[in-house]
């Protein structure tokens, strides 16, 4: 059922005084999968890290692949076992690159929209992926980013469809939609 989002992390890469590290208790991914034409359920995962060096503007975000929660603990189990095969893929990780100057010249209160253009690694396999979001630098100085669109991550991409199928067949449903649309609300601090 659950389509493959495959946890979908923005970080960068911590360096030091000169990076900011992500907030899982602040942050949240969310994808939806679609049964039976349907039947739509929105998910998500507990445990995101990530990080953006300010100095080179590389971040990084990972997703825990474990922490699949779809709000019904069998499907849980059955996602990290036959489509996610946690045992030899147990994270997704999203690399992009933020021009050092669009997080370092903000102000306190200040937003910036941005194209994130980067990869997502999945189940062994990369693919390219973009998402707008909108950033704000709050008065911690931390920096806050959300979607402003869904991404769509496709299963065919990531060699997920064969799990798709299996996780079908166990729930005797008709069909599973093979591309999931992605968000996310992210605190980097």
């Amino acid at each position: 059922m659950k389509k493959l989002i495959y946890a979908l992390v923005l970080s960068l890469p911590l360096s030091g005084l000169n990076a900011l590290e992500l907030n899982n208790d602040s942050s949240v991914l969310n994808f939806v999968t679609v049964k039976n034409d349907t039947v739509a359920e929105l998910m998500t995962f507990d445990s995101l890290s990530g990080t953006i060096n300010k100095e080179t503007g590389d971040a990084e975000l990972s997703v825990d692949l474990n922490s699949i929660a779809s709000g019904i603990n069998i499907r849980n189990k059955r996602m990290r076992e036959f489509l996610f095969e946690i045992d030899t893929f147990p994270t997704a990780i999203f690399t992009t690159s933020v021009k050092k100057a669009n997080l370092n010249d903000m102000v306190v209160g200040e937003q910036k929209s941005l194209e994130l253009k980067g990869k997502l690694a999945l189940h062994g396999q990369t693919s390219p992926l973009e998402f707008n979001v909108i950033v704000t630098k709050r008065e911690d100085n931390s920096y806050h980013a959300v979607t402003t669109s869904p991404a769509f991550i496709s299963a065919n991409s990531f060699d997920l469809a064969p799990g798709i199928d299996k996780l079908r067949s166990l729930a005797a449903l008709t069909n599973i939609d093979l591309v999931v649309p992605v968000t996310f609300s992210v605190v980097f601090q």
